[in-house]
């Protein structure tokens, strides 16, 4: 007789006695063969006879040598016992069926059965078991055993053929088998839950492995099995118990048991068992530090189990909603996570109960309260779970404004994950705001005006019913005929008090409306205007937290963290769509990201990888590029047209800038048709009616930037710029003839060199005749008589668009200057040659007293411009000779060698054919034969011809420009003071002799210059000269620094500028001023200190120059008059100091030099300041520690002031906890600290060094400001 249970144990001791020799392990497999088609002949014709022993022993080598065996052969041995079990299956559902037979005969078939698949499957599993661990565990060492033992035993389902499917046929079988009555086939219940429990055993060993619990049917019948077993069989605990312990232990199976459980509990009654995992769970403290897989485990089950199975966790959520409080964060935001779920359940119950209202206000308190958590990943959690409960169909329209508040609120969080998913959370609240009255438009103009209109009918409607209350009142008082005169008078008194409080509490409550005595249709209406007055509160409200979002979100869209910049450029997007009031600001300050790097990342699959600047043209694409369904195409290009158009309106220079690099990029792309381009032409062109100024205007400026692009916009129809921009059109707005200059400024080349081209790239400029049309109208823009500011920048257009076009732009601007010229008393003489910028004479200029300030403003203007364009005009020159020069090298290197071939003669490179055609001769007489020499010629004539040349038109006007820089005051001019110090610098910057003579006067101007306007461009053109001629200012370099400290904030932004670039690119060696440049970082104008932050970014990353000039920037903000206030020193220094903490050596130098720094200073002040940068410093390092120990006679006279011991005690503290890791760094740290509590107890005069001294005052308040600047910089 078979016992299964004794065979189990059997197994588990060891290998049961098996009565034969046969095995399957090593045999030939034609005989493996046959030994299994004979075994599965006997169980297809019947089940039963597997009890025959002969058959089970050869059944059970089978299972043992299950391992062992071909891959094929095992497949059909468990297909075999498969069929033979399903058909044993059917006897017994037969048996049971038939009345008078007896089930219990089958009991030992069945024991059998499942004896050898808990001994086949469990081989097997066990083998790719031990597979999985040995794959899991880490390598040590390349080639070690453990890591590759079990590579040629790889799992079961992978090795056996279908494997996998033989297991879920079994499971189907066990099924169907455990829902007949079982009890009738045993004689007693052990018996059969020893053989249930066989299968519920395979159950748990295959849930282990991972690649079952992803098969979706597999899954789904081993799941059924439990279940019945659950409801039929009585094994809740065991269920219970397999649950906790694989969510203790398999991450894989942490949503797969929540899928059991929601089966269970939908399908099979499994209420009870679900409350059992729960409550386990409940009762279970988790921590973070010590279990790393059970938190995390246990919490993905429950976020799972609450989205399928709600009503579940409902249950149990008064024990479950202690883990808010567990130490483990990821509990923490489990339960916020789940808590949002069951939210989402309860709004959709159709019925909603008082109870259902209470616990949904219940979980928002929940959630608001985990805003403030401590760990931010919950922070973060609580911000999504906001995303997808807004998200739902219940808008909770009393709980939002307190929501976006709080999110509101972390977008200023420290942690950069925060702030993404509350900028996230923002945008969601915005898209499904529930205001969708009036379009779901959010402009405040058009929300005030309907609550103020609404507002208006209730007051009415609220003053009628007081007025009939009141007339009924005294009706009935004068019926009255008993009551006396004071009764009456009383009773009138107090009707018309409670009608004048009824009509304010009507005007200030909105909703609080007393409609006693008014018809139903008044009552009606008098309650839809009360709720049309609280939609519009509301909405106002909503309206006016996004407004105080925004100026956050503007300054994120310049965050370093690209998952930000992408958020805030969606949520702008989307405000825009909105019409939010202030999103267009955010849209116009997207167009920077323009020149962000693009990634290389093209396969789109998120946002992040595609990069800020995909988004931002994506953006833009979606906002005023895209066409609408509902228009026809004209109509669409239409609507493009006006989109484009519109962002130039208000534009500054700046985003004029950005947006024509976005506009260039998309017009690359191909996004933008010809139709769109035609349109802008016709709006340009438009002129049978009067056309607002800023649409042409905004049509010329978007063509454009298109003309970057494409040179055809232009070339197609030159006429119709020449018409409207330098035709009547242009002179009276002189504005559109500044752009319409511009644009024709790309037939000659691109304005700008575009980003990622590479030097040698520049496109070939084709000139013009100086006859064409284009110059005539040039001319005309330039000698506009008419008094107009714009002129200035027209005029500048005007002629880069000369020198961009023309052959001989010198020759046309000599013409111009003379006609200005007569217009200031006839400067110049009457002969004139028009070919070039000479004239013949040496006059000297004088000036009149009766000069008008404005024609003397042009003059200089036009020649100070002039001035500059020549320098660029002779590098191109410069630049075309070499490129001819280069060109033509090869080709005369191959002449000279198939001449001396002729002449039989070996080739030599410095032998030149004598046929060489006679342009080349000219070109080698003219420039050179090598490229220095080119570049000496030039050199000489911007030297010596352009300012003091006898025949050179900028020479004529040299002295009276300088005469008129030196009498500023007297032409009492605040526009000729400008232009003429402008033109002054750019004359400059031709010739060094100049130059040199005349920067005296330049710098005085920068000193006593009473504009602003004077002073920055002064400090540019400091810039500029140091960029021309290096040495000249090496002398005076400290005046570049000078205009930091001035009293406008423009003037120092500038300088600010100005120095960036020319410290940055190396033109200017830092000597000591970067003090000056660190005292920006706490300026007042926050534009100005973001600068100087940036400054030093960028600097850190050039060879160590914060570390090398750290001691002189020290003392410029330590020492000194313009010395800093010691918190803004200790805030300055703390910044700083993060750029080299991540260098051990560096820190090592450090601590030596300001360790020497202490002997040569007798300022308090000064020894607190060196104390405190060296408490700023890491001491990861022995050697960093032992340099402060060997240092200490240097410093042990400062340790009496108490603040200074302060900081070299900290100093300790840090060096113990972050590199007291070696026992000779603890070794040092003790010394250390023993000498320098004996250096104090000396230095104060006191026996005991030991008590530290407290802080006094003034330096905790340093260190609070300390740690509020760091918040600060982490934030941005």
């Amino acid at each position: 007789m078979f016992n299964l249970h004794e065979q189990l144990l059997s197994l588990q001791e060891g290998e049961p006695k098996i009565h034969t020799t046969f095995t399957f392990d090593g045999v030939d497999s034609t005989i493996a063969k046959r030994t299994l088609n004979e075994l599965t002949d006997k169980l297809v014709v019947n089940g039963e006879n597997i009890n025959n022993e002969a058959t089970f022993d050869k059944l059970m080598c089978f299972a043992r040598d299950v391992a062992a065996m071909d891959p094929k052969l095992v497949a059909r041995g468990l297909d075999m016992l498969v069929t033979g079990f399903e058909n044993q299956i059917k006897q017994v559902a037969s048996t049971l069926s038939t009345p008078g037979y007896d089930p219990t005969r089958h009991a030992e078939a069945l024991d059998r059965y499942a004896f050898l698949f808990q001994w086949a499957v469990e081989r097997g599993e066990s083998t790719a078991s031990q597979s999985r661990t040995a794959q899991a565990k880490p390598r040590k060492r390349r080639g070690n055993a453990s890591g590759t033992s079990s590579s040629g035993a790889s799992t079961v389902a992978e090795v056996v053929p279908g494997w996998k499917g033989k297991l879920l046929d079994l499971y189907v079988h066990v099924q169907q088998l455990m829902q007949l009555p079982l009890g009738r086939v045993w004689n007693s219940v052990p018996e059969r839950d020893t053989f249930i429990g066989v299968f519920m055993r395979l159950a748990h060993k295959a849930m282990e492995n991972p690649a079952y619990a992803k098969d979706g049917d597999f899954q789904t019948a081993l799941f059924s099995t439990l279940c019945v077993w659950l409801q039929n069989y009585n094994g809740l605990y065991s269920l219970v118990t397999m649950i906790t312990q694989n969510l203790q232990h398999y991450e894989h199976l942490c949503e797969a048991m929540a899928q059991l459980v929601q089966l269970a509990y939908d399908e099979y009654g499994g209420t009870q068992l679900a409350d059992e995992v729960l409550r386990d769970i409940a009762a279970k403290s988790f921590s973070s530090v010590h279990d790393k897989s059970g938190p995390k485990n246990t919490a993905r089950f429950l976020v799972r189990l609450s989205q399928l199975a709600p009503k579940a966790l409902l249950r149990q959520m008064g024990l479950l909603i202690r883990h808010l409080d567990s130490e483990a964060h990821i509990m923490r935001s489990a339960m916020s996570d789940v808590i949002g779920h069951l939210m989402l359940y309860l709004a959709a119950q159709e019925e909603q109960t008082e109870i259902t209202k209470n616990q949904i206000g219940e979980y928002f308190d929940i959630i608001e309260q985990r805003f403030q958590d401590a760990h931010y990943l919950v922070r973060a959690k609580v911000l999504q779970v906001c995303q997808f409960v807004c998200s739902g169909p219940a808008k909770f329209p009393k709980r939002r404004p307190k929501l976006v508040g709080l999110i509101v609120g972390r977008l200023e969080d420290k942690a950069t994950n925060v702030r993404k998913h509350a900028i996230r959370a923002l945008s969601v609240m915005l898209e499904t705001h529930p205001f969708s009255l009036d379009g779901a438009e959010l402009r405040v103009e058009r929300l005030e005006a309907s609550l103020e209109k609404i507002t208006d009918e209730l007051a009415e409607m609220t003053a009628q019913t007081a007025k009939q209350s009141a007339k009924v009142s005294v009706a009935e008082a004068s019926e009255s005929a008993d009551e006396d005169d004071e009764d009456k008078d009383s009773d009138d008194e107090e009707k018309d008090d409670d009608a004048t409080a009824t009509g304010e509490d009507a005007q200030e409550n909105g909703p609080d409306f007393d409609n006693a005595g008014l018809s139903p249709e008044t009552a009606a209406k008098a309650m839809h205007l009360q709720f049309q007055q609280r939609y519009y509160r509301d909405a106002l409200y909503f309206v006016y937290q996004l407004q105080e979002a925004q100026p956050i979100l503007l300054q994120l869209l310049g965050s370093t963290n690209k998952g930000e910049v992408i958020e805030a450029m969606d949520y702008f997007v989307s405000a825009v769509r909105f019409r939010v009031d202030g999103a267009q600001e955010g849209i116009r300050r997207m167009s920077h990201l323009v020149w962000t790097p693009s990634t290389s990342a093209t396969d789109g699959s998120t946002e992040e990888t595609r990069g800020v600047r995909a988004k931002l043209l994506d953006s833009y694409m979606q906002l005023y590029l895209t066409p609408s369904d509902r228009l026809s195409v004209s109509e669409n290009t239409s609507l493009i047209t006006r989109n484009l158009i519109s962002l130039t309106f208000g534009a500054t220079l700046a985003e004029l800038t950005s947006l024509e690099e976005l506009i260039r990029t998309l017009m690359s792309e191909d996004k933008i048709g010809a139709l769109v381009v035609d349109k802008l032409r016709s709006v340009y062109a438009y002129t049978k009616q009067q056309l607002p100024q800023a649409q042409r205007r905004g049509a010329i400026i978007i063509l454009g930037m298109l003309a970057q692009a494409s040179r055809a916009i232009v070339t197609d129809d030159i006429d119709m710029y020449l018409r409207i921009g330098l035709g009547a059109y242009g002179h009276e707005d002189l504005v559109l003839a500044k752009y319409t200059c511009m644009i024709l400024q790309c037939l000659g080349s691109s304005r700008a060199k575009r980003p990622g081209q590479a030097p040698g790239q520049e496109e070939e400029i084709k000139r013009l005749p100086m006859t064409n049309p284009i110059f005539d109208g040039l001319q005309r823009i330039l000698e506009e008589p008419r008094r107009d500011p714009e002129w200035f920048p027209a005029a500048e257009q005007a002629l880069n668009a000369i020198y961009a076009l023309g052959e001989k732009p010198d020759a046309l601007a000599a013409r111009i200057v003379r006609n200005q010229a007569k217009l200031v008393q006839g400067l110049l003489p009457k002969k004139h040659d028009d070919d070039a910028m000479d004239v013949d004479t040496n006059e000297t200029l004088p000036v009149s007293s009766l000069v008008d300030p404005w024609d003397l403003t042009r003059l200089l203007f036009v020649v100070g411009h002039i001035a500059i364009k020549e320098i660029v005009l002779l590098e191109s020159v410069e630049a075309e000779l070499k490129r001819r020069k280069s060109d033509e090298q090869p080709q005369r290197k191959k002449r000279a060698s198939q001449g001396a071939k002729k002449k039989g003669r070996k080739p030599n490179a410095m032998q030149v054919d004598s046929d060489s055609d006679d342009g080349d001769d000219e070109l080698n007489q003219i420039a050179g034969t090598t490229e220095d020499e080119i570049g000496d010629i030039v050199s000489a004539i911007r030297e010596r011809e352009l300012l003091f040349g006898s025949k050179s038109v900028l020479a004529l006007f040299a002295p009276l420009l300088v005469h008129v820089c030196h009498n500023l005051g007297k032409f009492g001019d605040k526009l000729l003071a400008v232009h003429a110090t402008a033109a002054l610098a750019k004359f400059m910057c031709i010739s060094s002799s100049f130059c040199e003579t005349n920067l005296p006067l330049l710098l005085a101007l920068l000193q006593r210059a009473k504009s602003p306007a004077i002073r920055s461009n002064v400090a540019i053109a400091l810039g500029d000269i140091t960029v021309c001629f290096n040495n000249l200012i090496g002398e005076n370099v400290h005046y570049l620094y000078g205009p930091l400290h001035d009293t406008d904030p423009r003037v120092k932004k500038t300088t600010l500028m100005v120095l960036t670039h020319l410290i940055l690119n190396g033109m200017v060696k830092v000597k000591g001023q970067l003090g000056e440049m660190a005292k920006c970082l706490e300026d007042k104008d926050p534009r100005v200190a973001d600068m100087a932050r940036l400054f030093f970014s960028e600097l850190s990353t050039k060879d160590n120059a914060v570390y090398n000039n750290l001691p002189d920037i020290i003392s410029s903000l330590s020492m000194g008059t313009n010395a800093v206030n010691e918190e803004s020193f200790a805030r300055i220094m703390k910044f700083l100091f993060d750029f080299i903490k991540e260098k051990d050596r560096q820190t090592d130098n450090v601590v030596e030099k300001l360790c020497q720094r202490f002997r040569n200073t007798t300022d308090e002040r000064q020894s607190r300041d060196i104390a405190f940068c060296m408490a700023l410093l890491p001491f990861k390092s022995e050697r960093s520690v032992r340099r402060l120990l060997d240092g200490l006679p240097c410093y042990q006279d400062k340790l009496a002031d108490s603040r200074v011991y302060k900081h070299f005690v900290d100093i300790a503290h840090k060096a113990r906890t972050q590199g007291a890791q070696k026992q000779e760094t603890k070794t040092v740290l003790d010394e250390y600290e023993l000498k320098l509590k004996e250096a104090r107890a000396k230095a104060t005069g006191e026996d005991d060094g030991d008590e530290l001294l407290g802080v006094d005052k003034d330096d905790a308040q340093i260190q609070s400001q300390v740690s509020q600047y760091s918040d600060d910089e982490e934030m941005a």
